[in-house]
């Protein structure tokens, strides 16, 4: 990969980050207009987003970016006010600098530069700088603030940039700021000074050799002006200079043309040589501090070498990775395991006096290899905040569409999951939460006429337990009609008319292809698809959906995800001469089962005592269409596992050590089976299937239990 590839995936991977810092904060602000805090993260996203375009060279996106931040300045100066309107133009400017750098990753040009030229009119309208144009667009007639009245006069301002030689290193360019200051003012003259420019052998690309000074007509205060510099202020020597005064009373503006350093010695005001050694002794922050007595050298010192290894280490320490190698890691992890374990099972055969001392090596080399699989895996993980701030923004913006008001809470943020699993669940999230504000979330005239207030709201909450994560996205709008789930699924024959189904086999029937109880077709609903899309990809990915429903309070949907879909410790079982590994996370005991103290409820189901409560049995042979088990007593074991909706247990012939493996799905070779979550190969070169116990327990529940009557999982496992 060349350097410029390189950079570019660096910039998009970056670019990507401050858009969805951009899009949290302007979500943040609607709720709390007077944040100074999110407006100030909206600012600096914009603002790196600027200046990483034009690093890279994509002009249109930088100049765009920098309209916006200079809208969002008067934001942070209060001489605007945050309004839904405003939030709403703010967060479709960033849609726009999005479909722009997708457009330019495909190697397309930024925007067309007609579209382009009517979106800067739109913020430069915001800015006064541009008249409205007669032509608007209902979305800018909406969104755009009345144009503050024209400064009477111009002022003029003499500004010294002189910047440290490392500037570039702090992500700064010093031409985006000249940039940034020709939007808000003339330039009368830019005098640049080449004087500490070294020869060629001495030069370094990664030094700025180059300082400024500039005259400038404008009419906007200098606070705007020292915004400009804000970043840059606190390292560099940046003077700026009111000089309307003097300007208007007659100075040589051939002056303008000149070097300061050039006037004084035209003048005769100093010599060359004093010219020379006064360029020589321009003094940094630091030097200045210590002179007016503000900070010792030793602290000075102690502070520029702690920033200097600061630098140093980032630099060194952070990388991009990307997840195909990852993932190519953890297959080679997986494949070193293999390995490991059949050399192991090949030393255990030998006899001398060193094999003992030969087979501990290999037990070290293989507890290396588990560790190493589990650090690859981990790097996988990602916090479900991102996930969760996108769809605040789509719910947001649908509610808009409908003309509804919602509020919509975040919890879990910092739960973790895998990358693949994250994406897996994405489309699902993305139906539900379009299903709660299609069908659950009323309207504010009919929210107020039922007593609640005018805004709904919808949570999405993650956790960890048991192994797995949960999901629950929630809103208090008008509840599932089960009424109207009977009449479908009478209409469509799914049920006949003496059957009396419960609630939960009811809400069952959302997830059937073609199911659909609205009547009016829209742009999200009424089609019948979705909710069967959300079922069938949980299903591949090895999750669960339940779903809980209260007239007029609303509805919650809980996914049940696997935690990785890369790395697994298991229980390694043996049931009735079939080969089964149990997760590890999922099991909260064992002991050896013992005939007599099972208790038989209904004709076939059992249950056995665990903890004070008695717990249905699982029959996995029976389940899986493998025979059925026969358990005497004889070194037959009974394992205890809460998949975190219901607590079971499952009889197993034999119970061998606990190993940690990846799982490989059956859909690639075969195809997808309930009840198993895939298959690994074990040490041994044998193939062992892992068992879904979320499948093992959907599946009996079905078939015994009659769906939960005599045993439901919240009430952990006490018979009915």
């Amino acid at each position: 990969m060349s350097e410029l590839d390189e950079t570019l995936q660096i910039f998009f991977s970056e670019t990507d980050e401050l858009i969805k810092y951009a899009e949290e904060s302007l979500l943040a602000l609607e709720s709390t207009p007077e944040s100074t805090e999110d407006i100030e993260q909206l600012f600096r996203s914009v603002h790196t987003m600027k200046s990483g375009a034009a690093m890279v060279g994509f002009m249109g996106i930088s100049e765009y970016a920098h309209l916006l931040e200079n809208l969002l300045e008067r934001l942070r100066s209060g001489k605007l006010a945050v309004t839904n309107n405003l939030i709403t133009f703010l967060l479709d400017a960033i849609d726009f600098i999005r479909s722009m750098l997708d457009r330019v990753a495909e190697g397309e040009a930024e925007a067309d530069p007609e579209v382009l030229g009517q979106r800067q009119g739109q913020v430069k309208r915001y800015l006064g700088v541009e008249a409205a144009t007669p032509r608007e667009d209902a979305v800018e007639t909406a969104s755009t603030e009345p144009p503050e009245e024209p400064a009477e006069e111009f002022s003029f301002y003499k500004i010294d940039l002189n910047f440290e030689k490392h500037l570039f290193y702090s992500g700064q360019d010093p031409l985006l700021l000249l940039l940034n200051l020709s939007e808000l003012a003339e330039f009368v003259t830019v005098v640049p000074d080449l004087s500490e420019l070294p020869d060629f052998e001495n030069f370094s690309m990664f030094e700025l050799y180059i300082s400024w000074q500039i005259i400038i007509k404008t009419k906007m205060p200098i606070e705007d002006l020292d915004d400009i510099f804000m970043f840059v202020v606190d390292d560099n020597d940046i003077r700026i200079e009111d000089i309307t005064k003097d300007y208007r009373e007659g100075i040589d503006t051939k002056l303008a043309d000149k070097k300061l350093g050039e006037v004084l010695v035209g003048e005769s005001r100093i010599t060359e040589e004093t010219l020379n050694d006064a360029l020589k002794k321009q003094k940094m922050l630091g030097e200045i501090l210590v002179e007016e007595g503000k900070i010792q050298p030793e602290e000075l010192q102690k502070a520029v070498t702690a920033q200097e290894e600061s630098r140093k280490v980032y630099r060194k320490t952070t990388i991009r990775v990307d997840v195909d190698k990852i993932d190519r890691l953890v297959n080679l992890g997986e494949e070193m395991g293999i390995g490991l374990s059949k050399t192991q099972l090949l030393l255990e055969k030998l006899v001398g006096s060193r094999r003992m001392e030969i087979l501990e090596e290999m037990e070290n080399l293989l507890k290396v290899n588990r560790e190493f699989q589990e650090r690859v895996a981990r790097v996988r993980m990602f916090p479900l905040e991102g996930t969760f701030r996108r769809f605040q923004r789509m719910a947001r913006d649908l509610a808009l569409e409908q003309n509804k008001r919602i509020k919509v809470i975040l919890a879990g943020l910092d739960t973790e999951l895998d990358k693949e699993v994250i994406e897996y669940c994405t489309d699902p999230l993305k139906h539900l939460i379009r299903n709660c504000i299609d069908h659950g979330i009323e309207t504010p005239e009919e929210r107020v006429a039922k007593g609640k207030p005018a805004e709904g709201t919808i949570e999405l909450r993650a956790y960890q337990r048991g192994g797995r994560i949960f999901i629950e996205i929630r809103e208090d709008g008008r509840g599932i009609d089960l009424q109207s789930i009977y009449k479908k699924a009478l209409e469509k024959g799914w049920i006949q008319p003496d059957q009396a189904p419960s609630e939960r086999e009811l809400l069952d029937f959302i997830f059937r292809p073609g199911f659909s109880t609205t009547t009016e077709v829209t742009e999200l609903s009424g089609r019948g698809v979705g909710m069967d899309v959300v079922k069938t990809q949980l299903d591949q990915l090895g999750g669960t959906i339940e779903v809980r429903t209260e007239k007029e309070r609303g509805t919650t949907f809980i996914l049940c995800l696997p935690l990785t879909s890369a790395l697994m410790e298991v229980l390694h079982v043996v049931v009735q001469g079939t080969s089964y590994l149990v997760p590890v996370q999922v099991i909260v005991g064992t002991e050896l089962f013992e005939e007599s103290r099972v208790k038989p409820v209904g004709p076939e189901d059992r249950v056995y005592p665990f903890r004070g409560d008695y717990l249905p049995l699982v029959n996995i042979a029976k389940i899986l269409d493998t025979g059925t088990l026969s358990a005497n007593g004889n070194g037959s074991v009974v394992i205890f596992v809460d998949t975190g909706t219901k607590l079971f247990g499952m009889v197993v012939n034999e119970l061998l050590e606990p190993q940690q493996i990846i799982v490989k799905t059956l859909e690639t070779n075969y195809r997808s089976v309930k009840g198993l979550a895939g298959a690994t190969i074990l040490g041994d070169g044998s193939v062992s299937l892992v068992l879904d116990l979320l499948g093992l327990e959907e599946i009996f529940f079905k078939t015994s239990f009659k769906g939960g009557e005599h045993y439901e999982g919240e009430e952990k496992g006490k018979s009915g």
